[in-house]
This record gives structure tokens, C-alpha cells and sequence, in this order.
């Protein structure tokens, strides 16, 4: 039986490198949020969302520590307390050589979420793990978040 499309949606919060100029922080923000429509899912048959992300990060060459440890969440809900769906971790390292844009991608997939009605909300955080200075890396662009609901 093929997949049943039931909903996609992208969160592009910046389309093209150095688009933005945002510190990272040791608490978790918001860079992404979609909500997908999913009241037609077929409640005896499984369900599944597939995403993946893009989010850009760039070290300040005078940054107060030499390696920033930066996590990226993606949470079913809106807070980054909520139920966590995928987790990955990006240490950039200060050596002289890093000092240009870095990219980080993910993709991953949450199978058989609740189906409800309403949205099925996804959201994205980031956070600097060592966390000392605000200016040590920010987020400078492309940033995007891609979710696909399907039946199976």
C-alpha cells in the first residue's frame, strides 16, 4: 500500500548565508515551528513524519572559548521541554581555520504520532551548550525546517 499524503509544511527563517546575525545562548530558542494538518489520517493505520533541517553557524574569530558545543532539538509540542523527537550535537572548534559559515544538517522521522485534531506541531531549538559568551557563534543563514505527514 502506497503512503497517503496528509500534510507538509517548511519554516524558512532565513534563505541565503549571512541573511541573519543571531547570537546562540545557553538556553534553547526557537528557529523553527511548523503545524501540520493531520485530522484525515486514518486512525488504524500508522502514521509517520519525516523531516530534516538546515541551520548555518559561524564562530567569532575572537571567541572566548575554542571549542562551543551547539545542540539542536526538535520537540513534538512548542516548548523544548516537550517530547523530543531528535537531538544532535555540532562542536566547532576555534582552530584558525573554522572562521567561515558551517552548515549542519538533519534529517529523522517520528513514526506514529498522535493523530488528535488540530495541528501537529513540531518545533526547533538551538542552544550553546558551553554557553560563556553570547558572541562566541552565531547563526548567520540559510536556516530552514521541512516536515512531511504520511499514512502508511
Amino acid at each position: 500500500m502506497a503512503p497517503i499524503f496528509l500534510d507538509a509544511r517548511t519554516s524558512q527563517n532565513a534563505s541565503s548565508s549571512g541573511a541573519i546575525n543571531v547570537a546562540t545562548t545557553a538556553s534553547y530558542v526557537l528557529w523553527a515551528q511548523v503545524g501540520l494538518t493531520v485530522t484525515a489520517a486514518d486512525p488504524s493505520i500508522p502514521m509517520r513524519v519525516e523531516f530534516n533541517g538546515i541551520i548555518t553557524l559561524k564562530l567569532n574569530p575572537s571567541a572566548s572559548n575554542f571549542t562551543n558545543l551547539i545542540e539542536i532539538i526538535v520537540v513534538r509540542g512548542t516548548d523544548p521541554n516537550s517530547t523530543p523527537i531528535y537531538s544532535g550535537m555540532e562542536t566547532l572548534v576555534l582552530n584558525g581555520s573554522e572562521f567561515g559559515p558551517q552548515e549542519y544538517t538533519f534529517a529523522a522521522s517520528d513514526y506514529n504520532p498522535p493523530k488528535g485534531t488540530g495541528l501537529l506541531v513540531y518545533s526547533v531549538f538551538v542552544r550553546n551548550v558551553t554557553g560563556n559568551s553570547e558572541s562566541d557563534v552565531v547563526r548567520v543563514g540559510p536556516e530552514s525546517f521541512n516536515a512531511i505527514a504520511l499514512g502508511n
